[in-house]
């Protein structure tokens, strides 16, 4: 018989817990599909999503956009909402845990709810009249003039009082990209499915560093500045997981000193509704130092990193070093390298 007790002694105390978690499996899937918890969909409903797959749903109401135009439709190719963790058990039994996490920026627009509380809470008013991708930035060059898709160019929306047109705010949307293989896998899981969820085929997870420093800062080290010597407020909306990957801000009291309120939104994981879970007034400069917020390795293990990719035979060690002495084609064209930086795989960076 297994003596516990000197189990514990000689491996440590929560040597059964990290033990039994090790049967545990957790990765991101579905969470929400066409604006339905993945839980509270039929077995015809699974099928139907199944089989369109990555494809067009043509004809599907975008249900958290019709509050604010009837006619709105999902333009979003598989139709996924939401993330949230599936854990599979020892048993091989599926549950959901943990809170939605937004890849779709419509997501945020459900029941105009967050229109009504910036409104109120910068231009004093719950129904603002929105002006949609208003241009920033003027061309230098014809070049320029022509790259009309730039969003750091455009102001994503802008929030006007209906009864006081010279007041105003920008605001940000911000949904979150997933990193690891493209979805298509997934979604064609439930094609045959009378229940959901599915434990996900393969690992896939939400990629805040992505969408954080590299997509949304630039965003607001552009617009704020501008917007902050003319006298007004960005809003920038995120989800509770999103916000939770920052660094700490400093906030200040009133948002008469801000630059920026952050709305911080959560879902209810029963019914799906949305509600404000924090509004954070800061500054740029708070912002920015959260975005980028991480500890440095230290020299060795910088020096070491950089060592195994010198010194390695692997294919992303091969992608990663360009030896000018001795020129050999990299085993992907070079894809993984554009001025020393790693490029995000085009299908598993979706937002």
């Amino acid at each position: 018989m297994v003596n516990v007790g000197q189990l514990e002694d000689e491996c440590g105390v929560g040597w059964l817990a990290k033990a039994s978690k090790v049967t545990e499996q957790v990765r991101y899937g579905i969470g929400e599909w066409y604006g339905h918890l993945i839980s509270g969909l039929s077995a015809e409903q699974l099928h139907q999503f199944g089989t369109i797959g990555s494809g067009k749903f043509e004809g599907a109401p975008c249900p958290f956009r019709i509050a604010a135009d009837p006619a709105a439709l999902c333009n979003k190719p598989g139709g996924v909402c939401t993330l949230r963790k599936h854990v599979r058990d020892a048993d091989g039994n599926v549950s959901l845990a943990g809170p939605l996490v937004t890849v779709c920026p419509s997501r945020f627009w459900s029941g105009n709810e967050v229109f009504g509380w910036i409104g109120n809470a910068i231009l004093g008013t719950t129904t603002p009249t929105l002006v949609k991708e208003v241009q920033f930035l003027t061309a230098l060059t014809e070049e320029d003039d022509e790259k009309e898709g730039d969003a750091v160019g455009r102001i994503d929306t802008i929030l006007v009082d209906p009864t006081d047109h010279s007041k105003w705010c920008a605001m940000e949307i911000q949904a979150v990209y997933f990193s690891g293989p493209a979805m298509p896998s997934h979604l064609a899981q439930y094609r045959d499915a009378t229940v959901a969820p599915v434990f996900p085929d393969k690992n896939r997870r939400p990629d805040f560093r992505s969408c954080g420093p590299k997509r949304l800062m630039p965003q607001l080290q552009t617009k704020v500045p501008t917007l902050r010597r003319w006298g007004k407020k960005m809003a920038v909306v995120v989800d509770k997981p999103f916000f939770s990957s920052l660094g700490k801000m400093t906030q200040v009291p009133h948002i008469s000193n801000a630059d920026i309120a952050w709305f911080v939104i959560d879902y209810s994981t029963d019914d799906g509704s949305i509600f404000l879970e924090r509004t954070v007034h800061t500054t740029l400069e708070s912002s920015v130092e959260a975005l980028t917020a991480g500890v440095p390795l230290s020299l060795a293990a910088f020096e070491a990193e950089m060592g195994r990719f010198l010194t390695g035979n692997d294919k992303r060690s091969r992608s990663k070093v360009v030896r000018l002495d001795a020129p050999a084609p990299s085993p992907d064209g070079g894809s993984d390298l554009w001025g020393g930086a790693e490029l995000p795989d085009p299908e598993g960076m979706t937002q």
